[in-house]
């Protein structure tokens, strides 16, 4: 059994944190469908909150300033109240930070940057991006729907651009800047045409130079984290990744069970999330503890002498997962509940005192003929006993073995689709996942999600409609037993 720590507090939330940042003191900031932006402290209480009327796509940190991307009104920077504001009448799809201000893409297919100030600094046409990124050096980075990326400098002017092969379907997963201002970006390429190409890689692109090296990977990558050295990948099958600058050489480091989703420093380890778990992980990549969240962990925030634990358990109609909130310093135990249980109630532990312990193994004594009449009455009686008593506890052992293994449910999104689009540019897709089951049990709820984890449907089928391009849906199955698992589906839309 791996050790434990135990958290430290755990907000109650009334609706699923979509996104969230880091702000400076320790405080982290959190935004919700409803419009509401709650600023809570490294103790995970609520120090103010801000009530919009738009569904919050995103949250930027810029010079101490909360920035808000919404679905329809823009973005606004707050503090403890609206400093500006910055229409924009398509509204926002996502928002990252940027040296100079935040960059956003709103919904007309364009990139903005804006300063910290407000004001527009410049701006460029993109298609359909699903990802954006900045470097600590201003340069930027879109991964387009199709699978294409685009490389730029400060003042939006594209300096590399990649296209997806033509006769492929591919598709960016993440990607991330090194502090030397490396783009590491995760691609994949779903086999419509089969070639060398790798399946799943890792590409190295330098602002000046283009593209450095590629790397094969054997499952997908979901997250990444730069380093000093290189480059920490987690994938979709558990498996925790390392690389190093000027290497094309990945190293397994870790193997966990479920797919890493999330990964950042803490001193010199790494804290990882995969499912519902956080592991701490150290530098010669033992893990030092685990720790198990109520939802699965989206995003893990450092606040100084504490981190902050975003997540949500995908089941539909359900309570929202707290934010939780855990000092990674904090001793591990192999059970945390049970050893401080003792601690606090060593009166009632149930052991006995030595006097008690004499009298038990003090046995009274009866004279020769007494043991041989009982040792003559009892003989048979205990041979059938033994025999009674071996039979009972094997079938006893196997009972329990068999209430105690809970197999989970197997999770099928359907198979790969192609289709050609009507002529608005537009194909209706249903998602089949009716063929997932619970080998033990029966599934109890489903939950679709886009690429940008928005979930979707919530039944074994649902009709999407959708543009051209390469779309990822997942789907998540949960049993009778809270045993889920994930799969997915990609659409091609021609």
């Amino acid at each position: 059994m791996r050790a434990t720590i135990p958290s430290l507090t755990a907000t109650p939330i009334n609706e699923v944190a979509r996104h969230c940042c880091e702000l400076d003191e320790g405080n982290f900031a959190v935004g919700f469908d409803s419009g509401s932006v709650h600023v809570y402290g490294s103790d995970g209480v609520i120090i103010s909150t801000t009530e919009l009327d738009e569904k919050i796509v995103g949250l930027a940190d810029s010079e101490g300033n909360i920035i808000v991307a919404t679905s329809t009104g823009g973005v606004r920077a707050f503090q403890t109240e609206l400093i500006w504001e910055y229409d924009i009448e398509s509204g926002c799809e996502m928002i990252c930070s940027h040296p100079n201000g935040v960059l956003v893409a709103d919904s007309s297919n364009r990139l903005l940057l804006i300063s910290a100030q407000g004001t527009l600094l410049d701006s460029v046409e993109c298609n359909s991006p699903v990802t954006i990124n900045c470097s600590e050096g201003g340069f930027c980075a879109v991964a387009s729907e199709d699978g294409s990326i685009l490389i730029l400098n400060s003042s939006l002017e594209i300096i590399h651009e990649s296209k997806a092969a033509a006769d492929d379907v591919e598709t960016v997963s993440c990607m991330e800047f090194r502090s030397d201002d490396v783009l590491m970006v995760a691609r994949n390429s779903l086999g419509v045409v089969v070639d060398d190409r790798p399946e799943n890689r890792i590409e190295c692109w330098h602002p000046e130079r283009g593209l450095l090296n590629t790397t094969e990977v054997f499952s997908r990558v979901t997250c990444m984290l730069p380093t000093e050295y290189g480059v920490v990948a987690g994938c979709f099958d558990g498996s925790l990744l390392r690389m190093e600058i000027g290497s094309n050489e990945l190293e397994t480091i870790c193997q966990f069970e479920y797919q890493v989703s999330f990964i950042t420093m803490w001193e010199e380890d790494l804290l990882v999330a995969s499912w519902f778990d956080i592991f701490r992980v150290s530098n010669d990549y033992s893990v030092v503890w685990q720790f198990e969240h109520p939802g699965i962990v989206d995003c893990i925030l450092l606040l100084g002498e504490r981190v902050a634990l975003i997540g949500d358990d995908r089941k539909p109609r359900s309570t929202p997962a707290p934010i939780v909130i855990i000092d990674p310093d904090t001793p591990a135990t192999e059970d945390h509940l049970s050893h401080h249980y003792t601690d606090e109630r060593e009166e009632f532990s149930g052991a006995l005192s030595p006097e008690e312990e004499a009298k038990v193994e003090s046995r009274p004594e009866f004279k020769l003929e007494s043991n041989q009449i009982l040792q003559d009455l009892n003989e048979e009686s205990e041979e059938d006993a033994i025999e009674a008593e071996i039979e009972t506890d094997i079938l006893d052992e196997l009972s329990a073995s068999a209430r105690a293994i809970n197999l989970p449910p197997v999770a099928d999104a359907g198979e790969d689709i192609t289709m050609q689009s009507d002529d608005e540019g537009k194909a209706e897709i249903m998602l089949d996942g009716s063929g997932s089951y619970d080998p033990d049990g029966d599934v109890v709820s489903w939950a679709w999600e886009d690429e940008r984890n928005r979930v979707i449907g919530s039944s074994d089928r649902i009709r999407v409609r959708l543009s051209k391009g390469v779309h990822v849906f997942y789907l998540t199955v949960t049993d009778d037993k809270g045993a889920a698992t994930r799969s997915s589906v990609t659409v091609h839309v021609k």
